[in-house]
């Protein structure tokens, strides 16, 4: 009779074969990974976003750009606010930031948190309020 051996390696291919499996994200996510134009998962990108050479800007006054932001670099931008990237940390299932923004009532830090689920897919959860959660959408 044998006796397997199983190495440090191996618990390793294991845990990643096991997270591929569930589809849970082998890996947390850092901005740089999540640039591009985001809507809320109601709304239509066609409708928010226009596109010239494959870049995004918002359509003026348009009433759903709210629930839309664009990542460029370390830069969020809102319809009615700027953000720069702070601070992040990745976690088990995506990272937690620091935005420094700028709106036209007020500047501060807004600490948020982003679950990835998968590349095109964020879910911004209130670190004060887990309970509340909004889902974004990647437009292409």
């Amino acid at each position: 009779m044998t006796t397997a051996h199983r190495t440090p390696g191996s618990y390793l291919f294991a845990t990643t074969l096991l997270c591929l499996a569930a589809g849970a994200p082998v890996r947390a996510a850092s901005i740089s990974e999540l640039q591009g134009a985001w809507v809320i998962t109601s709304a239509q990108c066609s409708d928010i976003f226009a596109q010239r050479s494959g870049r995004f800007s918002f359509k003026p006054n348009h009433r759903n750009a709210d629930t839309s932001f664009i990542i460029s670099g370390n830069r969020i931008r809102g319809a009615r606010a700027n953000c720069t990237l702070g601070s992040e940390r990745p976690t088990a299932d995506g990272l937690r930031a620091v935005l420094d923004c700028s709106s036209r009532m007020m500047v501060g830090a807004l600490p948020v948190t982003f679950r990835v689920p998968d590349p095109n897919t964020i879910v911004k959860v209130d670190p004060d309020f887990p309970e509340i959660e909004t889902t974004f959408t990647r437009c292409r």
